[in-house]
């Protein structure tokens, strides 16, 4: 969850120190000796200007909570004057040495309490915000005051994330600046084949991209991740939380191909959401974009590609995580990844059938049955074809249907047998997976 950071600035020298260090920002090439080379390459890859901008604190324990994706904002006298986004953190004292003791003309720097917890930040912004607003706002008193480096409580932040749907929306409402993040939820009743149909009109049409960006959203959303649509030009347009943390570029192109993917932007919005790819989704590809999709350590998705996604989602409930998987591999998602996915679904039917071939075979014996082998040579006798499950499949689906979530087989020194009925058997086993299909729908 994104948390809200205060820099108080209200003494002149914290000010001064606000201005030349977080404002203004220090040039990377003064910096580079004493950066790492992660650090240096995320500085570059998300500096508009050339700059590193940053604050330092000597106090561990709060700096610790802070996490990258936070927003930042600048307290002084009454109000908050700037905001921005954490980047990373660094505890560094000979960079902190560099920059508050040698390169000013003031005794502040204490050696036994160094600035050297840093906090890197992009997107700063001038605001202005009554410090009685902000407080409001948060559920503090109106008495309260910054007396020095800290991070809102969690539940505080959880407050604002039930009332405003998410800490992104909630600032963004009081600065008047930043991005409104919104989750989406699959709540509706829509139609795959409708979904489809928008995504496709939606994703040639360049008057309102707002428009595509939210499908794309519902889209993966309904792909089975946990997902938010993004509110603003500033930033990437959709982030998926879980099961991996992903961003999702979704460019609308009149034309039906995209011919250039502004690769710097968005690797940029990868690094400063922290997330650990990038994902780009428009209704079409050059095949320049194409071939450069690797080099650039991203995935292209055309909206075509997107949606036999959702129908394989819909008919075989494929874990999100599989799907990711596939669109985690830097290049261009095309017919040979669906090939894989196709592959690996009639994987999961044959093991359905499987676990359908075991149940009946139980019910017919109707007892006890001693060993995976006798059930095997049971499955043979009702089987039509020569396709029958090895000893191994079974033995597999035997330890599966007896497992404490599904307790349709029941194990003992005995033997095996089936403690429900059939038909309740199938429900149970469905229940992971759509490839086990009901009583009244076999053949």
């Amino acid at each position: 969850m994104t948390g809200i950071v205060i820099f108080p600035a209200s003494r002149q020298d914290a000010y001064d120190d606000y201005k030349r260090s977080l404002k203004q920002g220090h040039p990377l090439e003064d910096l580079e000796s004493h950066l790492s080379d992660e650090e240096l390459e995320d500085l570059r890859a998300t500096s508009e200007d050339g700059r590193a901008h940053l604050w330092g604190s000597s106090v561990a324990g709060k700096w610790q909570n802070v996490e990258p994706g936070d927003i930042g904002f600048v307290y002084r006298k009454g109000k908050f004057v700037s905001r921005g986004r954490v980047l990373r953190l660094s505890e560094n004292h000979e960079l902190a040495a560099h920059l508050w003791k040698d390169g000013v003309d003031h005794d502040r720097w204490d050696a036994d309490k160094p600035w050297k917890y840093l906090t890197f930040l992009t997107d700063i912004e001038e605001i202005e915000v009554d410090i009685e607003e902000f407080n409001e706002l948060i559920g503090y008193d109106e008495t309260y005051r910054p007396q020095g480096f800290t991070r809102v409580s969690d539940n505080r932040l959880d407050r604002l994330k039930d009332e405003y749907e998410s800490v992104e929306t909630a600032l963004a409402e009081l600065t008047e600046a930043g991005e409104k993040v919104h989750h989406v939820d699959d709540t509706d009743d829509e139609q795959t084949t409708d979904l489809a149909s928008r995504l496709e009109t939606a994703s040639t049409n360049g008057d309102d991209p707002d428009e595509f960006e939210k499908l794309v959203a519902k889209a993966f959303t309904r792909l089975g991740c946990t997902t938010n649509w993004i509110e603003g030009g500033g930033d990437t347009d959709v982030e998926i939380e879980a099961p991996r943390h992903i961003v999702v570029e979704a460019k609308t192109r009149g034309s039906g191909k995209l011919n250039s993917l502004e690769a710097t932007n968005i690797d940029k919005h990868r690094r400063q959401r922290g997330a650990d790819h990038a994902i780009v989704v428009a209704p079409g590809f050059t095949p320049k974009v194409i071939e450069n999709a690797t080099t650039n350590e991203l995935t292209t998705i055309a909206v075509d590609d997107l949606i036999e996604l959702l129908e394989r989602r819909e008919q075989y409930a494929i874990p999100p995580e599989q799907t990711l998987e596939l669109l985690t591999r830097p290049g261009s998602f095309q017919d040979d990844r669906l090939d894989l996915l196709d592959e690996n679904i009639q994987d999961r039917v044959k093991a359905g059938e499987t676990l359908l071939a075991v149940i009946r075979a139980l019910e017919r014996a109707d007892g006890v049955v001693e060993t995976a082998a006798d059930v095997r040579w049971i499955v043979v006798g009702m089987q039509d074809s020569d396709d029958v499950p090895s000893e191994r499949d079974v033995k597999n689906a035997l330890q599966l249907l007896g497992h404490p979530s599904i307790g349709v087989v029941e194990q003992t020194e005995e033997g095996y047998r089936i403690v429900t009925s059939y038909e309740n058997a199938v429900q149970l086993v469905r229940s992971i997976g759509e490839v086990v299909q009901p009583p009244e729908e076999e053949v």
